[in-house]
């Protein structure tokens, strides 16, 4: 059985995964899903790495696929694999405003509007993101400009193996795909929206283990 490292996209916490969790650790796998509490992309990659053991499986659901990619390229001798769900798939030096600077004007915009600072992001465009549930929308909570806006650390080793895994055929994160087929990475794509990991749990499911959907 495997030990499953997962880590949750932008506003969410680690119990966005509670769906996923559960069966993953009823089919006997050990599970950790850690909420994020750093400011930055930086002190979020500390908090994951703490929490490797020998040879884990990463996660990253949207934004988390910026913290699997620095904290796998950290640690490649305890990282088995690591598999980015519909997320950022960066190389060393980019953040996430580099590879989808349209993020940037919308997000500056909504932090300037939301606090003095001009540096807290509220949760904006949750429709389109899948979050119609107004429970999941209570839970959510704002992030910093810096979860975006800070780069990967520089890398001189190998990254461990990968897998992309999209989220419906109109995915903003497609092109992350492309990059993961050049790197040699398998790309699936499962038929549900950003959100699927909580509504299309299953599915999802089978998609990170690699395996046929399991009931």
């Amino acid at each position: 059985m495997s030990r499953y490292v997962l880590v949750h996209g932008s506003w969410c916490g680690g119990w966005i995964w509670d769906r996923i969790a559960e069966r993953l650790s009823g089919q006997g796998h050990t599970v950790v899903a850690p909420t994020l509490t750093g400011s930055g992309l930086r002190q979020h990659l500390g908090e994951v790495g703490r929490l490797l053991e020998d040879q884990v499986v990463l996660v990253g659901h949207s934004y988390g696929g910026m913290v699997v990619a620095g904290v796998a390229d950290a640690h490649p001798e305890a990282v088995r694999e690591a598999v980015y769900l519909d997320a950022f798939l960066p190389l060393p030096g980019e953040s996430a405003f580099d590879l989808m600077p349209m993020l940037r004007q919308p997000f500056t915009e909504a932090a300037s509007a939301h606090h003095p600072s001009g540096r807290t992001v509220p949760p904006f465009g949750l429709e389109a993101l899948g979050f119609t549930d107004p429970d999941l929308v209570a839970r959510l909570r704002p992030i910093d400009l810096a979860t975006h806006e800070e780069r990967l650390p520089p890398s001189s080793g190998q990254r461990p193996p990968g897998r992309c895994v999209l989220f419906g055929e109109h995915s903003p994160f497609r092109p992350m795909s492309v990059r993961a087929r050049e790197q040699g990475m398998e790309c699936r794509t499962v038929a549900t929206d950003h959100l699927g990991l909580w509504t299309a749990a299953a599915d999802v499911c089978a998609a990170i283990t690699g395996t046929s959907r399991t009931h």
